[in-house]
């Protein structure tokens, strides 16, 4: 029987240029509600 050569795992590849980290994904919704009922509130 043949197995395949074993390779330890490289570590992870980087995202490609212009894909967004789901952190940022969830900053850029969740600041500018913030900042929306922020400004709701103080009147």
């Amino acid at each position: 029987m043949h197995y395949p050569r074993y390779r330890a795992t490289s570590p992870r590849p980087r995202p490609a240029k212009g894909a967004m980290s789901p952190l940022t994904f969830v900053l850029l919704v969740t600041v500018p509600a913030v900042v929306a009922v922020a400004a709701l509130r103080a009147r």
